[in-house]
């Protein structure tokens, strides 16, 4: 990552098990790096963020962990989630703020609808 700064990054909680998967946002991107010997690495670029949603049951909401669902435009994962993430609702508000900042920074602009 050169010149990127990492604003947050972590793994899913899996009740004490040992998870092998990793994520990172930075300023331009989500990446999700997964595996043991054999690494597979997916990156979302932050302009092209559409929605975020986070969904978390009662457990969740009491050990404060959920699901962040990223929905994008991204050719090869339109819809990325990212899976027990501790302190989902803060790290929801933050890719959010950094999708906005990227929208901004690539003059990025959404075309939703299309009048004749």
């Amino acid at each position: 990552m050169l010149n990127e700064n990492v604003l947050w990054e972590g793994k899913p909680f899996n009740y004490g098990i040992p998870s092998f998967t990793r994520y990172q946002i930075t300023e331009r991107r989500v990446i999700v790096e997964r595996g043991i010997l054999t690494k597979k690495r997916e990156e979302i670029q932050l302009y092209r963020v559409r929605d975020i949603s986070v969904k978390r049951n009662l457990l969740e909401r009491i050990l404060k962990f959920g699901d962040i669902t990223i929905h994008s435009t991204d050719a090869t994962n339109p819809t990325y989630t990212l899976r027990n993430i501790r302190g989902s609702v803060e790290v929801s508000d933050l890719l959010s703020q950094a999708s906005e900042t990227a929208r901004i920074k690539n003059k990025a602009q959404e075309l939703t609808e299309v009048q004749a």
